[in-house]
């Protein structure tokens, strides 16, 4: 048990009181939960029940502890699962094309992160997938480069902890922080741009200096809801197996799939997803290592499941849904004996030509760089709709921030708000709404309106968003004309990806940090692991390596805390008590449509995904992954909106090798013209600032 790692999750008040130390100590060996697991159930508790951010004592230690076997014991009659005693493991607009990507395999950009893993796509009939833009097929590669998934302590300002401030001049997290100061930041050495230093002027007339473009097809999102088959799911998760399949043969052509389910004496490789063993699992559930089984396809396995042996392994990050590529055998055809993970090839980096470098460069000349702004619903507090803070935010943005793109995420108008649920929504001087899409329309639209028109603003919708008709995951847009938006607010679904300039960002509105339990073992002592110890950093490598926004497979659902048992509906029949507990809320994923949540031909040069855990901003395998947390975090105390937003300055790109801003392709990779790496990690601060 280390001293040291709880110092560094919980803060440094807990070297300073030895009754902390002993209760959190006590906490571990009574749950069999390491450090990790441990503030993981202290964030949720915050946010889930607490409601508030709660400080570190004894007191509210003890509270801790009675909820989380409060939640064992919920769990227990129903799950099958093994919640505790862990020995070996815990639970952690507009369709325009794009410069030519890579499709080969790419180098891991950290020599700790050097397993891989992925996915890729093929057409099934009557399932509808994700529309593949032609690319060069020039066997180019990304070469290794210079930085780590996880950033160096002395060169990175979040470092190897999330939980601490950037610097030690700045606050903890429990003093009082004034509104807009910054928490966090990455790079902080790069100077931040001006954004539009010429609001004033006529946008008419004046140039723009940024290229914004949509990498997805808009009329892909326009299917029809809550009418999936079972055929059609079968066919996209079988093809989400194949493809991988087909990834790993390709690349190594002495590679034969076999089929884990049957009786080997030798050695055999098999491709599959990892499953759960109850049927009835969901993600708050937590799983152990000997709680996963396989599932096959129907092409490799006719569907079978066999359990899996992990014994051997020395360390592993695994979660249901994940697709993987195993070494093993099945001497007694009970169980497959894992003996190597094997690595699956990986998306490339996206790449851009001299010319277009260049005149990106003379664009961005004036502001000396782009500055995007990103900020997560909700934008008023649980307890009532009142949006003067993000009016106050607004204002900031046409004064102080000055950025060239802003991107919202929804909730705008949250379901689970209490004035929403009650009817009880103070209304304008006009009169009452006769919908709440008209009360979107009258109370947030206007404030978004005031954004300065030469400001471009980006809205991406939430499942909890009352005004969106399209509740489930991928999530189709806004209706632009319906709310009477103005030309400088862009809709776009969720997930998606869009182009600033030469810069790829990819956004996700579900919350993958809070969903994702993974089962976990970490190497030993002394020995190299290429898992990171991190659980952020793990989540956002299973992304990238699943080339999916949300790779868990069954999604989440959300259920109500209901301690004596108590069910107001729905008091017989078959999972009845589970349908009682299910809040709004969860994943709803789409199956038929999962090839819409795919991240495309290659990997986001930035990642953000809002979630409800503490905020942070990484470096993962070359790509900046950034949670920036809720504007207006949920709360017991309707006085109280503390929350966060990022700001993101991107130095331009700049061709000259002395600048080393970005990185040609070498000539040995056998590509020809001039093309460039964008190396965004190198080129973008990330600040994290309090709402």
């Amino acid at each position: 048990m280390s001293i040291k790692q709880l110092v560094s999750l919980f803060g440094p008040q807990v070297a300073k009181d030895d009754a902390l130390i002993d209760k959190l100590k006590s906490i571990q060996e009574i749950f069999s939960i390491d450090e990790e697991d441990l503030h993981l159930h202290w964030e949720t508790y915050n946010v889930t029940k607490a409601k508030e951010d709660l400080d570190l004592t004894v007191e509210n230690l003890e509270r801790l502890q009675e909820y989380i076997q409060t939640q064992i014991a919920t769990r227990a009659p129903s799950s099958g699962l093994n919640n505790v005693n862990q020995p070996e493991s815990t639970t952690g607009s507009g369709g325009l094309k794009r410069k030519p990507i890579m499709r080969q395999p790419m180098v891991s950009s950290s020599p700790s992160q050097s397993h891989q893993n992925g996915g890729a796509q093929h057409n099934v009939p009557s399932t509808p997938s994700l529309k593949r833009k032609k690319v060069d097929e020039t066997p180019y590669k990304t070469p290794r480069t210079k930085f780590d998934s996880s950033p160096v302590a002395g060169e990175y300002a979040t470092a190897n902890n999330t939980f601490q401030s950037p610097t030690p001049s700045s606050v903890t997290v429990k003093d009082e922080v004034k509104s807009n100061t910054v928490l966090e930041s990455l790079n902080p050495a790069i100077e931040e741009s001006l954004g539009y230093i010429q609001l004033e002027e006529d946008a008419s007339t004046a140039i723009k200096p940024f290229s914004l473009s949509a990498n997805f097809d808009p009329a892909k999102y326009k299917f029809r809801t809550m009418a999936m088959k079972l055929l059609e799911s079968a066919d996209v998760l079988d093809d989400q197996i194949d493809s991988v399949s087909q990834l790993i043969q390709e690349k190594n052509k002495s590679v034969e799939l076999g089929n884990p389910c049957l009786s080997t004496q030798f050695s055999i490789h098999c491709c599959g997803r990892v499953v759960p063993d109850s049927p009835i699992y969901d993600s708050n559930h937590i799983l152990n290592a000997t709680a996963l089984f396989l599932e096959t396809s129907r092409f490799g396995g006719i569907g079978q499941r066999v359990p899996l042996d992990l014994s051997n392994i020395d360390a592993y990050s695994l979660f249901p849904g994940q697709i993987v590529c195993l070494k093993g055998t099945n001497p007694t055809g009970r169980s497959f004996i894992v003996e190597e993970i094997v690595d699956i090839p990986e998306l490339g980096a996206a790449v851009s030509s001299k010319q277009e470098l260049n005149s990106y460069l003379e664009l961005t000349e004036p502001s000396k760089g782009l500055k995007v702004m990103y900020v997560a619903g909700p934008f008023s507090n649980s307890h009532k709709l009142d949006y003067k803070k993000f009016d106050k935010l607004v204002d900031r943005i046409n004064t102080e921030v000055k950025p060239h793109v802003v991107v919202l995420f929804g909730p705008f108008v949250d379901i689970t708000n209490d004035s929403v649920s009650r009817g009880d929504i103070e209304q304008p001087d006009q009169g009452a709404s006769r919908s709440l899409d008209e009360v979107f329309k009258r109370i947030f639209v206007p404030i978004v309106k005031k954004i300065n028109s030469r400001i471009s603003v980006i809205l991406i919708p939430s499942l909890k968003d009352v005004c969106i008709k399209h509740c489930s995951f991928p999530q189709d847009s806004f209706n632009r004309k319906q709310f009477g938006l103005p030309k400088n607010v862009k809709v776009f679904p969720n997930p998606s990806s869009f182009s600033i300039n030469e810069l790829t960002m990819g956004v996700s509105n579900l919350d993958i940090f809070k969903d994702l339990r993974d089962v976990y073992k970490g190497a030993r002592a002394g020995e190299n692991s290429s898992i990171s110890s991190n659980r952020f950093e793990r989540i956002s490598s299973h992304i990238l390596e699943q080339r999916r926004y949300y790779p868990v497979v069954p999604g989440s659902i959300k259920k109500k805390f209901n301690k004596d048992k108590e069910l107001d509906t729905l008091s017989n029949g078959f999972m009845s008590e589970e349908l009682a507990e299910t809040e709004i809320g969860g994943s709803s994923l789409e199956m038929p449509y999962l090839g819409l949540t795919e991240l495309g031909d290659s990997l986001p040069d930035v990642l953000v995904v809002p979630s409800e855990l503490k905020y942070f901003a990484k470096v993962v395998k070359g790509v900046v992954v950034v949670n920036p947390g809720y504007f207006i975090r949920p709360n017991s105390n309707p006085d109280k909106e503390d929350g966060s937003y990022v700001i993101l300055n991107v130095k331009p790109p700049n061709v000259d090798e002395e600048e080393n801003n970005v990185t040609k392709v070498p000539p040995t990779e056998g590509v020809s013209g001039d093309l460039y790496f964008h190396n965004a990690c190198e080129r973008t601060r990330v600040d994290i600032l309090k709402s």
